[in-house]
């Protein structure tokens, strides 16, 4: 238990580092949290798992809309399988292995459009990367610019959740799902990216914490 709440401070200190300001961050540990009826109809057929992932994710975002003074809001799903903020807000909610992360912003306090987090347990998600590299590799470069983070993580396993924070930064901009291989990562005077050839402006982030890896993407 003391491991994963030193997990839980260091992914907190990380996020606070990349999203300073008025952010509302928050990490916790999956449980059966207490969730709006409206919310926990979207998970009601789902596996208990799913349901935990599920309700500490809208759990700890509730919370951050509270601390603003707005309404106890439902966080539904949209057809991205997005959260749906209420208008004031974008926020990024991430979840794997016992931690679920959120990062909420109040859009008139900060210049990003778009922002986008992700976790990743290290000790269940090692192995087996470079056989899926070809689902979400745009070309054989990418793996070689993720020595520009200077971490010590299996070059596939930090690409790949780059590109899950980008997607979830970008998807509700330009409207449709978006394929990894169509994201391609590069590092010329810094690490940015292109979606289908077309050049964003943006800030990639990545970290460790001892037993998680944490990404983020900045798009402003």
């Amino acid at each position: 238990m003391f491991e994963l709440s030193r997990d839980i401070e260091r992914i907190e200190c990380s996020l606070k580092q990349w999203f300073p300001g008025q952010a509302f961050i928050k990490a916790a540990r999956i449980q059966h949290y207490p969730i709006l009826p409206e919310e926990r109809a979207l998970v009601v057929n789902a596996v208990s798992s799913r349901q935990h992932e599920f309700a500490t994710g809208r759990w700890l975002s509730r919370q951050g809309l509270q601390s603003w003074g707005l309404p106890d809001w439902p966080i539904k799903t949209g057809e991205l399988r997005n959260p749906l903020w209420p208008e004031p807000v974008i926020g990024t909610i991430s979840h794997d292995g016992e931690l679920c992360a959120v990062v909420l912003m109040q859009k008139h306090q900060h210049s990003e459009s778009g922002i986008g987090i992700d976790l990743v347990s290290l000790p269940q998600r090692t192995g087996r990367m470079d056989e899926l590299a070809p689902m979400f590799l745009a070309n054989a470069d990418e793996l070689g610019v993720m020595a520009a983070f200077n971490i010590a993580v299996d070059p596939a396993l930090l690409l790949f959740s780059v590109k899950e924070s980008v997607v979830k930064a970008m998807s509700l901009q330009l409207g449709d799902f978006i394929d990894m291989r169509a994201i391609e990562i590069h590092c010329t005077d810094k690490l940015s990216f292109r979606i289908s050839g077309n050049s964003v402006s943006a800030e990639i982030l990545a970290a460790t914490t001892g037993n998680y890896l944490v990404t983020a993407v900045k798009v402003g």
